[in-house]
């Protein structure tokens, strides 16, 4: 096998709705779980600003990662956005946050899964379902991108049409809603509470910037990853306004803060069998997507780090038979077990949204060196072109570094672990960069060399692809 997975290279099968499954198959379980400790800090109000804010930041993030994922079509996403605009040191230290963040949130997402079934047949335990759930995912994976997304569609449609149904029964009266629960726990902890309640705000879109990853195996990577970017995170802006609606008039605001299921919880109180059903399966559905989703991205993001020589190259090799990047699929099954039963979840998760919150800073700015580097319009260079790039892409960094901030709130440890973690990492990847001698060749891609490219360090690269056209 080995001779054979040299020469292969990735497919281009995935369509735009592939694209539109990675992207909300990951993060619709923020909404179901995880965005109502916003609730705890700051009450209803905080919440809502925590979802405005942080929906404005994604939303940017999405547009920055609709235009360099469209144009570079590359699978390491982030990491290769980096790698090409800014520098060797920010590329693999983006690529190892991506890693981070998908796998701690796919370790987080097969314990829910666990516990839920732990809970449904009290005879099952916790430890051997949490295995099968990796391991299961991890075959899918393993056997194709096709057949693991194709199966996220389908689980997260299920997942965000019982949202839909439950919000339009409660709009048409069939549930009793409590509007006095919106006063009550308004604004619980004063000012601060509004701005401690940022930090939690992620959790409604933690991950969407992980459709463009998928961009090297669509058909038409020019028109599937904005169109599915784009979809998705309209998606999730509608899914997290009915969310915090439901939740926020179903449930007390101090029990709602602490809720951990609270959208199942919410139909609970409905009182109604068909609802509590509905909404257990897309909670169990919803966590099987996101565990999917992230294997998926975090091995694309082992798999670039890995082509370019910035890990063992072992792990670069693709499947003959099934075109994937088997040897990054596999890994992520001992690194995954590793975070879930470290006995430290939950600080594993805040490390996870650390990790994402850097690729919040390094995404918009990779978006501003791109067009500073390429400022012509061209369709071959820029096939997608966000609307006010790249004056917003300036306000998304702005957020991100004011969330990073209100985790000094309850988290400062971890906030100071990730900066200490990825300032090493950033150090080490730089060094070992500088034994490469390949340079980057604008021409393979179509484009023509960057602006001030004579005096610029950015040709110093490692690239190991050829770029297509589309």
């Amino acid at each position: 096998m080995s001779e054979n997975s040299e020469s292969a290279s990735l497919v281009k099968t995935l369509r735009p709705f592939h694209v539109w499954a990675l992207g909300v198959g990951i993060v619709l379980v923020g909404e179901y779980m995880g965005w109502n400790f916003t609730v705890a800090k700051g009450g209803v109000l905080g919440s809502l600003l925590a979802m405005l804010v942080a929906g404005t930041m994604y939303v940017i993030i999405s547009l920055c990662a609709s235009e360099l994922g469209s144009a570079t079509k590359l699978a390491g996403g982030p990491y290769d956005w980096a790698r090409l605009f800014i520098g060797p040191g920010a590329a693999a230290s983006v690529g190892l946050a991506v890693y981070m963040e998908y796998i701690a949130l796919e370790a987080a997402d097969a314990i829910v899964v666990a516990f839920i079934a732990s809970e449904v047949f009290p005879q099952l335990q916790v430890f051997p379902v949490t295995l099968l759930v990796i391991a299961l995912l991890t075959f899918i994976n393993y056997r194709g991108v096709v057949a693991a997304l194709t199966l996220n569609f389908f689980l997260t449609m299920i997942a965000f049409i019982a949202i839909v149904v439950f919000f339009f029964a409660t709009a048409f009266g069939t549930v009793d809603i409590h509007p006095e629960y919106l006063f009550q726990g308004a604004l619980p902890n004063g000012m601060i509470g509004l701005f401690a309640a940022l930090q939690f705000g992620p959790w409604f879109y933690l991950g969407i910037e992980g459709a463009a990853m998928c961009a090297e195996e669509c058909k038409h990577p020019s028109r599937a990853v904005p169109l599915g970017q784009q979809a998705g995170m309209i998606t999730l802006l509608i899914g997290a306004a009915m969310t915090l609606y439901l939740c926020a008039v179903l449930i007390p605001a101090n029990m709602l803060g602490v809720s951990v299921y609270p959208l199942f919880e919410a139909a609970r109180n409905s009182g109604i069998f068909i609802f509590i059903a509905l909404l257990g399966l897309g909670t169990l559905l919803t966590c099987l997507a996101s565990a999917n989703g992230c294997v998926c991205d975090s091995s694309r993001s082992w798999f670039a780090l890995s082509r370019d020589h910035y890990v063992s190259s072992w792990f670069s090799a693709v499947h003959p038979k099934y075109n994937t990047p088997y040897r990054a699929v596999i890994f992520t099954v001992p690194v995954a077990i590793g975070f879930a039963f470290s006995g430290f979840l939950d600080q594993v998760i805040t490390f996870s949204i650390v990790s994402g919150l850097l690729c919040y800073v390094l995404i918009p700015f990779s978006l501003i060196r791109f067009r500073t580097l390429f400022p012509e319009t061209t369709s071959k260079v820029r096939p997608f072109a966000g609307p006010l790039q790249p004056y917003i892409a300036y306000f998304a960094i702005a957020i991100a570094i004011t969330i990073l901030s209100t985790l000094f709130w309850g988290y400062k440890y971890n906030l100071i672990f990730g900066f200490v973690f990825y300032g090493i990492a950033y150090f080490y990847f730089s060094h070992k960069h500088k034994t490469s001698k390949a340079e980057n060749n604008w021409a393979e891609m179509g484009w023509p060399e960057p602006r001030g490219s004579e005096n610029a360090r950015i040709g110093k690269e490692v690239i190991g692809v050829e770029f297509s056209e589309d």
